[in-house]
């Protein structure tokens, strides 16, 4: 009997230990260093676009289908064309300097937010994309939105394509646009601004994509109004639809496509996103494709298929005399994700959520060794990772930093989660300390990671120069939740990560808007 003291001891500590694990993880959440409120607008943008640029913080809103002044109670349309809207784009500004100081003054001060611009265009805003970032900044087109005119018979398609150019005093960076017709009258249901052209996608159409090619001189004077409109009369076929491309008693549809990073120059590599819903699946359909000059056209590099069921029955209200009885098992309805991109400096990564609460991160890895023949192929890492939301949450929006190590992905429950992985996910300062016996326990149990040696910096294993080792799995560090954030109802619309170094090192800022 001299051990039942002990024997109730660890009892004791193991039904407390097995209690907290029926607890959330408390993740920590940002050092919040300032809100705002006088960025809110009347009426709730449709999209919103975070922007850093020189020594501003920019924020757009674009609003997708407005009534102009004295045409209220003309729109008319039930489909994606309409007429008797358009969309409406407003944009505001602040030094980035400001938006700490005042949080460090303990200054209420909320009159340091400036116009730059409010435009209405011509027609209805159908979708809004982001152009990719380059690791020496050459690329100075920002974002891009499509808009549609019903004049008459005819349907015309339209891209505006917001860039940056030098403002009058040589500091502070302006906004410009130009507008570009594209081909054809075929509705476009997908785009994405590159940096010297534009991929897009039609419905219908027996090409999976397009490619349209931009002028070199796009971001040269004439600016804006005084510009002219850049018309496009011909594009370039991407890769053939295939037989059995698209599943039978489809009832809807959504597709996003970008380009990936490629190492040959005249190589354009393109990765597409279908998902088809029918009764009683969604079909996903993922495609990496090039038109590599070695080659006769495009050929596939990567294919992958996955089916989900549109309903899953909730198990936790079945009961046994369920089987002879007239209970009926509930159903739980799947969201299906948008398909929406987000891209590190040069797309060398891209994330993308894919089923339910799954983010899908692309990798490209210089090449890969062939034990056999000791020759370097080309590699793309696949990382899937699956968000501690609840079951029936959706992804809403992601955003990754330009270097690729800082993740951001918010759900549908106003929750954002905050990824690290590589050099960003290891402090310096803070020297790493063994694993507890708690630590090994919950390892053990998998419900907790212990970072290595290899995780706590960027990958760059080489062989005859060639990084050849997959880059590191992202690590959840961060999540800001409705009340530790001031979410609150109102759903996250854009996040944007910026680094800033100064003479105490360097700090990772994230930026919401709501």
């Amino acid at each position: 009997m001299q051990w039942r003291p002990l024997i109730l001891l660890f009892c004791g500590i193991a039904v407390i230990y097995l209690a907290s694990l029926l607890q959330e993880t408390p993740y920590p959440h940002p050092y919040k260093v300032y809100t705002s409120d006088t960025t809110r607008w009347r009426h709730a943008p449709n999209e919103a676009i975070l922007t850093t640029a020189g020594d501003y913080l920019y924020l757009t809103a674009i609003r997708y289908k407005v009534e102009p002044v004295g045409f209220h109670g003309l729109r008319h349309g039930v489909g994606e064309l309409k007429t008797g809207v358009v969309g409406h784009i407003a944009q505001v500004r602040r030094p980035i300097s400001d938006l700490v100081q005042d949080y460090a003054n303990g200054s209420t001060e909320e009159h340091g937010w400036t116009q730059t611009f409010q435009h209405d265009l011509t027609g209805a805003i159908s979708k809004v994309s982001r152009a990719v970032t380059t690791q020496d900044g050459s690329n100075l087109v920002q974002f891009g939105v499509m808009y549609h005119v019903v004049d008459n018979e005819t349907t015309r398609h339209y891209v505006r394509i917001y860039y940056l150019r030098d403002g009058d005093d040589g500091i502070s960076p302006l906004f410009e646009y130009k507008d570009v017709r594209m081909p054809g009258t075929t509705w476009i249901n997908a785009f994405s601004l590159e940096e010297n052209g534009i991929l897009f996608a039609r419905d219908p159409d027996h090409y999976g994509f397009r490619m349209a090619q931009l002028p070199h001189d796009l971001t040269m004077a004439p600016h804006s109004a005084d510009a002219q409109e850049i018309v496009i009369n011909q594009s370039i076929p991407g890769v053939s639809i295939t037989e059995y491309n698209q599943p039978r008693h489809v009832e809807n549809h959504h597709r996003g496509l970008c380009r990936v990073l490629s190492p040959v120059g005249d190589t354009y590599r393109v990765i597409s996103l279908d998902i088809y819903k029918t009764e009683n699946a969604y079909h996903y359909n993922m495609t990496l494709a090039d038109n590599s000059t070695k080659d006769d056209g495009w050929h596939i590099i990567d294919h992958k298929h996955q089916v989900s069921q549109v309903y899953s029955e909730d198990q936790i209200d079945y009961i046994g005399f369920a089987d002879v009885s007239q209970f009926q098992q509930q159903s739980q309805r799947w969201h299906v994700p948008q398909p929406l991109f987000s891209r590190s400096n040069n797309a060398r990564s891209i994330v993308f959520p894919f089923v339910q609460t799954m983010a899908v991160t692309l990798d490209y890895v210089d090449h890969r060794m062939n034990e056999k023949t000791n020759e370097f192929s080309e590699y793309y890492s696949w990382l899937n990772n699956d968000i501690p939301a609840p079951y029936d949450a959706s992804i809403m929006g992601m955003s990754i930093n330009p270097e690729g190590n800082l993740l951001a992905v918010w759900s549908d429950y106003n929750t954002i989660y905050i990824y690290k992985r590589g050099s960003a996910n290891h402090t310096p300062s803070i020297p790493r300390r063994s694993p507890s016996l708690l630590d090994r326990i919950d390892q053990w149990l998998a419900i907790a990671d212990i970072d290595t040696e290899e995780e706590i910096t960027d990958t760059k294993e080489t062989r005859q120069g060639h990084q050849v080792a997959p880059p590191p799995e992202w690590k959840l560090r961060m999540a800001i939740t409705r009340t530790e954030g001031h979410l609150g109802l109102n759903p996250v619309s854009a996040i944007k990560f910026w680094n800033s170094t100064t003479k105490n090192g360097q700090r990772n800022y994230i930026c919401k808007y709501l």
